[in-house]
């Protein structure tokens, strides 16, 4: 089974609406934004966290920053970025190095930045670099209910 085969039945079973999207082939984010021509603040990265309560996913637009201190106040003080390979052995249907969009398709607990509810509809990443998976967020929550959200991102600084 395919990473995208897997959110779409997740999506299909929760009766949740969405569309699929190709694009040019990406390794980045912002090079997915642009070759898909889409709102960076509209396409949902995932980033892969450890911590002593187990794997989380943070999902955050595109053009912004994780901010782990925010997290960690919330979520632990030892919540840290997860490595490629334990990634590969998490999603193992996807490609290399790749966070899929909707990580509890998976059985990741996974946390929401504000920002990126915020938004009428959203992007998933599909578990490649070429198709995009689109949703509205409405629909989004009403899958998850108790969805955990909170504030966790910042604007991209530059050094």
């Amino acid at each position: 089974m395919t990473s995208c085969n897997r959110i779409e039945r997740y999506l299909q079973a929760h009766h949740v609406p969405y569309e699929i999207l190709t694009h040019a082939h990406s390794h980045t984010s912002m090079a997915t934004v642009h070759s898909a021509h889409i709102d960076a603040a509209r396409l949902a990265k995932a980033v892969l966290l450890e911590g002593e309560e187990g794997l989380v996913a943070a999902m955050l637009p595109a053009d912004r920053d994780i901010r782990l201190e925010q997290l960690r106040q919330e979520y632990g003080p030892d919540l840290h970025l997860a490595d490629a390979a334990l990634i590969g052995r998490v999603f193992t249907d996807c490609e290399p190095g790749v966070v899929p969009g909707l990580p509890q398709a998976w059985g990741v607990e996974t946390l929401w930045d504000d920002t990126l509810l915020a938004q009428p509809d959203i992007y998933l990443e599909a578990g490649d670099h070429e198709r995009l998976i689109h949703v509205s967020t409405r629909h989004l929550r009403e899958v998850s209910p108790q969805m955990r959200h909170c504030q966790f991102s910042g604007p991209v600084v530059h050094h």
